[in-house]
């Protein structure tokens, strides 16, 4: 039963009743290697005085789980009856061993329906909501502008050359004459 928290993948306490321990002394030396196991579990309180049968413990321990909702109950069983019976009961999971393997059952059709109730039981709250306080609380998400390319990775334009014949723009150049001496005008 080390096995446990990995098998659920979270902590678990295993815990036993009273009911069970002192059925399982009724029951004598077939099932001694079970009630040796069971002793070195925590026992959870029943108040059940005297023992009562493990099927109405465990209903009843599983009706009280549920009604105070603090503390999470899982049945190990293999009485086929008893699990029948704890399915009724919504919230509550079964395990049981079968081809040498721990199983843990599906979920149950209470749960079920108990699940479904709570979505339907939702959706009417949040219906009633917007009708109270309107639908002015609409977001508006703006839109997504597309993005150019990036710029570093784009080659600069290179400025266009002017091909028409027209001198219009161009700024006349200026030639300097180069000053002669007197040298040649005397010759």
């Amino acid at each position: 039963m080390e096995q446990m928290p990995k098998y659920l993948s979270n902590s678990c306490e295993l815990l036993t009743t009273k009911c069970v321990l002192k059925e399982l002394e009724k029951l004598g030396s077939p099932v001694f290697g079970a009630l040796h196991i069971l002793k070195s579990y925590e026992i959870l309180h029943c108040p059940h005085t005297p023992e009562k049968s493990v099927e109405s413990c465990f209903l009843y321990l599983a009706r009280k789980s549920i009604k105070e909702g603090k503390q999470k109950l899982m049945f190990a069983t293999n009485d086929s009856n008893l699990k029948e019976k704890l399915r009724t009961i919504p919230g509550i999971s079964n395990l049981f061993i079968g081809y040498n393997t721990i199983i843990l059952e599906d979920i149950s059709e209470a749960s079920l329906k108990k699940e479904e109730n709570i979505s339907s039981d939702l959706k009417r709250l949040q219906d009633l909501k917007k009708q109270v306080l309107g639908d002015d609380k609409k977001i508006n998400h703006r839109k997504r502008k597309p993005k150019g390319p990036n710029p570093l990775s784009c080659l600069k334009k290179k400025p266009k050359v002017d091909t028409s014949g027209g001198d219009s723009d161009k700024t006349k150049k200026t030639r300097r004459k180069k000053k002669i001496a007197n040298s040649t005008q005397s010759k």
